[in-house]
């Protein structure tokens, strides 16, 4: 049962530090940070994260039920090893050339502009509950892939541990959203963090391929 969580653990992990989140976040900070003060910073950010938690909880349920519709559990092992050696070979490829919306976990260039002012538009911290909503759903191309692992691999577990580990896989997901929100709340400038995003991106990506080989090995 250790190795099952450890797995979970770094798939979770995987997609806690993707760029593609992180950007998004501090998108939304920034415009709140400058309609509306620090303080709407603090609430419009934990309201987003927490939406975005409820939307993943119930995309897994939803998924797990399209698994159980299409009867593909014998398969699932097979299924699972493959995606996880093309997720992982994205990833390192993308830390020796990286290009932005490669196909990983990153948004899709397509999205972006859409995203983008979808985010720079929330001027108040009620208005995030709608737009993590329709953000999460922008964020399933370049966050689906260790999460659809993570509910395979629970496919056959008994209910009540599915439901744990969902909640579990995504609380942290969002750890990473609540302690971004906190450092811009605490005085961090937004830019910084894109700044510290764009330089060190190509190890996060190194670091998101190691662990998925790491699940690959543990499975």
């Amino acid at each position: 049962m250790l190795e099952k969580f450890a797995t979970i653990t770094s798939l979770a992990l995987v997609d806690a530090i993707n760029p593609c989140t992180l950007a998004v976040q501090v998108l939304l900070l920034s415009s709140l940070l400058a309609s509306r003060g620090r303080k709407s910073v603090l609430i419009g950010g934990i309201l987003f994260s927490l939406t975005i938690y409820a939307m993943y909880a119930l995309y897994g349920l939803g998924i797990l039920a399209a698994i159980y519709a299409a009867n593909v559990q014998s398969f699932l092992k097979i299924i699972l090893k493959a995606l996880l050696i093309f997720l992982a070979s994205l990833e390192i490829i993308a830390f020796f050339r990286y290009r932005p919306g490669l196909v990983s976990v990153e948004m899709p260039k397509a999205f972006r502009p859409f995203a983008k002012s979808l985010l720079l538009s929330v001027q108040s911290p009620l208005m995030t509950i709608p737009v993590a909503a329709l953000c999460s759903v922008l964020l399933l191309p370049c966050s689906s892939g260790p999460y659809a692992v993570a509910l395979m691999i629970v496919a056959n577990w008994q209910a009540i541990l599915r439901i744990l580990t969902i909640a579990y896989y995504n609380l942290l997901f969002i750890i990473p959203m609540i302690a971004i929100t906190l450092i811009v709340y605490f005085g961090t400038k937004p830019k910084k963090i894109l700044e510290w995003r764009e330089k060190h991106i190509r190890e996060i990506h190194l670091i998101s391929g190691l662990l998925l080989l790491l699940v690959f090995f543990l499975t």
